[in-house]
């Protein structure tokens, strides 16, 4: 596997470009522009991808470990068995994503909006969902244990079959205004 380590990269590297069994360390990618690029078979460590745009790059059986990807549009871009351990997509967007084989373990999802989303099966325990935005989504067979769902929305949601412990049920009702009565 190829290394690269410590390097801002620009525009102009990442167009039409792929990569493939390559370990990204310590590396900046904010604000670029990735525009017909791929990743495959990729590490990223400790990597900042915040407010990057997306448009025409996919990622297939990449792992992301200690990465910020902060406000970034997801909707341009494919994702396919995908790991994010430990990962900041604070306020991130992701619209007709169906992310197979993708999960989010211990990753800080808070403020993300999904829409029109295919989430079946698709492992999202230990997640900071605060204040994230589920509309017309299909949540079945979707890991959400050990969740924090505080001031979490489901709108106009399928939900079948899907797993949220009691801690995190407890927790999303009173954050939508229910309270439990004392015994």
């Amino acid at each position: 596997m190829i290394q690269i380590k410590s390097k801002i990269f620009t525009d102009q590297e990442l167009k039409g470009v792929d990569f493939e069994e390559t370990k990204f360390v310590d590396c900046e990618f904010t604000k670029c522009q990735f525009k017909f690029t791929g990743f495959s078979d990729c590490v990223f460590k400790n990597c900042d991808f915040s407010n990057a745009l997306l448009d025409s790059i996919s990622f297939t059986k990449c792992r992301f470990e200690d990465c910020k990807l902060n406000w970034i549009n997801f909707k341009d871009a494919s994702l396919s068995a995908c790991i994010f351990q430990s990962c900041l997509l604070e306020g991130c967007s992701f619209e007709k994503q169906k992310l197979p084989g993708c999960s989010f373990p211990n990753s800080d999802l808070s403020s993300v909006y999904f829409a029109n989303c295919d989430l079946s099966g698709v492992n999202l325990t230990g997640i900071n969902f605060e204040k994230a935005i589920f509309d017309f989504c299909k949540l079945k067979n979707t890991n959400l244990s050990d969740s924090s769902m505080t001031g979490v929305s489901f709108q106009n949601c399928q939900i079948n079959k899907t797993t949220l412990d009691l801690d995190g049920f407890i927790n999303f009702c009173l954050s939508k205004g229910f309270i439990l009565p004392k015994n």
